[in-house]
């Protein structure tokens, strides 16, 4: 399932009235009252519980509106891993079905590493906020965990700030006016390296103090996950093959092999694109191409070639054709791209924004 979570609820008393603005903001996965459980069904909700026990998993296990728990949030050092291996242990053995989830801070290398081996988690879950941080070392971050959760076969948790603006994580919620095209941007680069669960951070920033209504960066939220809605099921069901970059490579990525049978390039002088690579269960490969660039659109051409370059010269060569669709976000079906062919074709992205597409490939 993918995950649309926040942070954190809207300080509204009435429960009904509170799950009704989470929902209406697109959230799929809330914080929630265990005891107050039995209504989040009423709202397509699922309740992340934080304070797990061996008896209050017991109790929930089988609850249909049950998504998981959370057990703790950036441990540290690493002597800490340990003893939360073994209460997780003991959580699961209650309730084997549910993940635990255990946010880190972006510290990868041994840490990361002896994180993963010692706890072995149900989700590698992970926070870099880059508009507020500094996005130098984003995609590394990204890279570094992508590969340490497919090391892991878990699935991959992202937290992305709720506000773009600097002066967020200490309370401040003007909107920048570009706040929209970061957020997709952190989104859609998020999508592109395999994370199957957004998590807003923090919820305070969503909804007015006081309120259930949405401030405006929370509008922008919003209106995104209202795009996950068809998107992520989607890409709940793909398997994170490779990601690639455009020029000029951010630390830590890499341009897309010479030989590599589908190459996405940008407008020379740009931001780049990433270029993610998926396939289904089918063996059906996808491909999502995001935008890096937030301030403006830019043009992209999709270029083919054969699936079997740099095979040794004395093999006969195979000719490729490919047909390739793409997702309609707003109606939620795949559309087909008739200018497609061994070539190639072009489309503009939006600031910041991803477009999916499904290729089927055809020898001759």
């Amino acid at each position: 399932m993918f995950a649309v979570y926040v942070f954190g609820v809207p300080p509204v008393a009435d429960l009904r009235a509170r799950a009704a603005a989470l929902a209406a903001a697109g959230f799929t996965v809330v914080d929630w009252d265990p005891a107050a459980i039995d209504i989040l069904p009423e709202y397509g909700l699922r309740a992340m519980v934080h304070g797990p026990t061996p008896e209050l998993a017991a109790r929930l296990a089988g609850h249909p509106a049950l998504w998981g728990y959370f057990y703790c949030d950036e441990p540290y050092p690493e002597e800490t891993f340990p003893g939360i291996a073994a209460a997780i242990r003991q959580i699961k053995a209650a309730d084997p079905v549910h993940p635990v989830v255990v946010n880190l801070m972006s510290t990868t290398g041994t840490f990361l590493r002896t994180f993963m081996r010692v706890v072995q988690p149900d989700v590698l879950s992970f926070d870099y906020y880059q508009w507020w941080w500094g996005s130098d070392r984003y995609f590394e971050k990204l890279e570094e965990f992508r590969q340490e959760a497919l090391l892991g076969r878990v699935p991959l948790a992202s937290c992305v700030e709720a506000n773009a603006n600097p002066t967020a994580d200490s309370g401040g919620r003007a909107r920048l006016p570009d706040n929209a095209e970061k957020l997709r941007q952190s989104l859609f680069t998020n999508l592109a390296y395999g994370v199957t669960s957004i998590q807003w951070f923090p919820g305070g920033l969503v909804f007015a103090p006081e309120s259930g209504e949405l401030t405006p960066a929370g509008r922008d939220v919003a209106a995104l996950n209202a795009e996950l809605q068809t998107l992520g099921p989607v890409l709940g069901g793909l398997q994170s093959l490779d990601v690639y970059h455009t020029p000029p490579l951010p630390r830590g990525t890499r341009a897309t092999p010479t030989e590599h049978w589908v190459h996405a390039s940008g407008e020379e002088g740009r931001a780049g694109l990433v270029q993610g690579m998926f396939v289904d269960a089918d063996g059906v490969d996808h491909m999502l191409v995001v935008n890096r660039d937030y301030h403006a659109p830019q043009s992209v051409t999709v270029r083919f070639q054969s699936r079997w370059l740099g095979l040794a010269p004395w093999h006969k060569p195979k000719k490729c054709t490919y047909a390739v669709e793409v997702f309609e976000r707003a109606t939620g079906r795949w559309q087909p791209i008739t200018s497609s062919s061994f070539v190639g074709f072009t489309f503009v992205l939006g600031a910041g924004d991803g477009e999916l597409f499904r290729i089927r490939t055809r020898v001759e």
